[in-house]
């Protein structure tokens, strides 16, 4: 009679924590077909300094002020870790890879969701130059 009055209690708990968990996580992705996580408005933007370029992408911190590092007097690996965690590797197009430079201040719409690993990685759905 206990096993019977426990699964009885457990399976309902069970079942609703899994549907809460379902849901949390579609929340917020930008490929999910939640609304609110597509609209414009809950778009992923990266604004920072271009710090190092390789095959069509742009190594990119945030968080930092131009006073904080000197990429002329700094390793990529120095301002890492100064950035730690704010680095983002961002996918460009190789038609629009010559437009940017090291140094220079962008602001970035991402494509898609951000992988979080260090550096994240990410696609640029939009990308300009910050005056």
């Amino acid at each position: 009679m206990k096993k019977f009055v426990v699964t009885f209690l457990l399976v309902p708990l069970l079942l609703s924590g899994c549907s809460l968990n379902e849901e949390s996580s579609s929340e917020g992705r930008p490929d999910s077909t939640n609304e609110e996580a597509t609209s414009p408005t809950n778009a992923t933007i990266i604004t920072g300094y271009i710090i190092d370029k390789e095959k069509e992408r742009l190594l990119v911190v945030e968080g930092l002020d131009e006073s904080e590092f000197d990429i002329t007097q700094q390793t990529v690996e120095e301002i890492l870790t100064i950035a730690d965690p704010n680095a983002t590797w961002v996918s460009i197009g190789d038609n629009e890879y010559n437009d940017f430079s090291i140094g220079e201040q962008v602001k970035i719409t991402v494509d898609g969701g951000v992988n979080t690993s260090f550096p994240a990685q990410a696609s640029a759905k939009k990308i300009e130059k910050v005056k």
